[in-house]
């Protein structure tokens, strides 16, 4: 079993607590649970926020990833938003997957097609597992303060 970083768990928290208010909500909660298919389905959503250590907890207990490739987390999230196993992520998938991590219309349709346009680098409108890849890694140096081009 690959064990998860503490800076991932930190990661993934902040990505269901965007108001950084240091506790992820039931609903937020559910999300991830969603998010994350390969945990199981039996498991009891919380009726109270959580906190960085109680999800931590929940990570840790629950983790059952067995690869050692670090990507295998990002190819089960492109694969989940990918909905027509096309091998390509469109706009409308994107907003679909969006609109349910974030809630309804938080990005408007030209944020949604910016990101395409930003990851696109064939320029079909459409995003591929590599360019999604380059997307989530350019964000994580980002997030860590790195200077990125």
């Amino acid at each position: 079993m690959s064990e998860i970083r503490p800076e991932e768990i930190k990661q993934a928290f902040a990505l269901f607590d965007p108001k950084n208010t240091g506790r992820i909500e039931p609903e937020e909660f559910q999300k991830f649970l969603i998010a994350n298919e390969e945990l199981k389905t039996s498991i009891r959503i919380p009726t109270h926020p959580l906190s960085l250590e109680e999800f931590t907890t929940f990570v840790s207990r629950y983790n059952k990833d067995e690869s050692k490739d670090p990507e295998e987390p990002y190819i089960r999230a492109f694969k989940s938003i990918n909905r027509d196993g096309s091998g390509h992520v469109s706009a409308q998938e994107l907003r679909v997957a969006l609109d349910s991590f974030l809630g309804s219309n938080v990005l408007s349709e030209a944020d949604v097609n910016e990101i395409i346009t930003e990851g696109d680098v064939s320029g079909d409108g459409r995003i591929t597992l590599e360019e999604f890849l380059k997307i989530v890694h350019k964000s994580e140096q980002k997030h860590r303060g790195e200077y990125v081009i």
